[in-house]
């Protein structure tokens, strides 16, 4: 099979992760990776926030969990990594732009070794004023809303593989 439709089939959500840092090879080669996506019209109005500090990642796991209502052990799943994708608030194109890259970050973290899991209720907090205050203090314009985000790292166990559900192609000829 061709090695990148492989990859496609390879990568899997990871909810469990090492402690092991990603590499900053591996964090520049994901940026490539981000910044390559294609976007509506190629205006690249994205910006990408990567957080390597474990402690920042759970300082905004925190904000997500109060602002979303979610358990005491919500935690993006303790990744050493933490990968934002976020898009001018006018942009009709930012949550596509965004989803694009995400993807391409994702199948690059596969192609490297390493697990990752979308985690969408940043982007559905991100105008919680506290989490909005931590995503513009990492770097985030303050003006982008946040399209997409993942956990990345080292997966701690094999991850769940999930059949694909049958009738979902039409093909008109």
């Amino acid at each position: 099979m061709n090695e990148v439709i492989q990859n496609m089939l390879d990568r899997h959500s990871c909810r469990a992760f090492t402690t092991q840092p990603v590499e900053q090879e591996k964090i520049d080669d994901l940026i490539t990776a981000a910044v390559w996506a294609p976007s509506g019209m190629n205006c690249q109005t994205w910006h990408f926030t990567v957080i390597t500090d474990v402690e920042k990642i759970q300082q905004l796991a925190a904000a997500v969990r109060k602002a979303d209502n979610r358990p005491e052990n919500y935690n993006f799943y303790a990744p050493t990594a933490f990968f934002i994708v976020s898009g001018e608030r006018d942009n009709r194109n930012a949550m596509l732009d965004g989803a694009a890259a995400m993807e391409n970050v994702l199948l690059a973290a596969t192609s490297l070794g390493l697990g990752s899991c979308w985690i969408n209720q940043v982007r559905d907090t991100c105008d919680d004023p506290e989490v909005h205050a931590l995503l513009t203090q990492f770097g985030m314009p303050d003006h982008h809303i946040v399209a997409a985000a993942a956990s990345l790292g080292y997966a701690a166990k094999e991850p769940v593989v999930h059949e694909r559900k049958e009738n979902t192609v039409s093909i008109v000829k």
